[in-house]
């Protein structure tokens, strides 16, 4: 798939089954959104709660028990596009 082919769906539930946390940037630049827009009208689930922000590596606007229990499980943060297409590819 190359660049904006991805679906938000797709890369959200890569993520989850994968425990691997991602920038709203880097999910954005991936299906062409801005990182603001990337997740709004989306529900506040565990799911959904690996799209973090860089600066505090977690989700903006969840509540406790609307976070992955295991969402610091990996120190790692995917943070661009670039990174984060090459890491579903090897992913799925």
């Amino acid at each position: 798939m190359s660049k904006h082919e991805y679906q938000l769906s797709h890369v959200v539930s890569v993520l989850s089954k994968h425990h691997q946390r991602a920038t709203y940037s880097a999910v954005g630049g991936l299906i062409g959104l801005p990182a603001r827009s990337v997740m709004a009208g989306q529900k506040k689930d565990p799911e959904n709660s690996w799209v973090v922000t860089a600066k505090t590596k977690k989700p903006t606007g969840y509540l406790p028990h609307e976070i992955h229990p295991n969402l610091e499980e990996r120190a790692n943060v995917i943070t661009t596009h670039l990174d984060l297409a090459n890491w579903l590819r090897h992913h799925k």
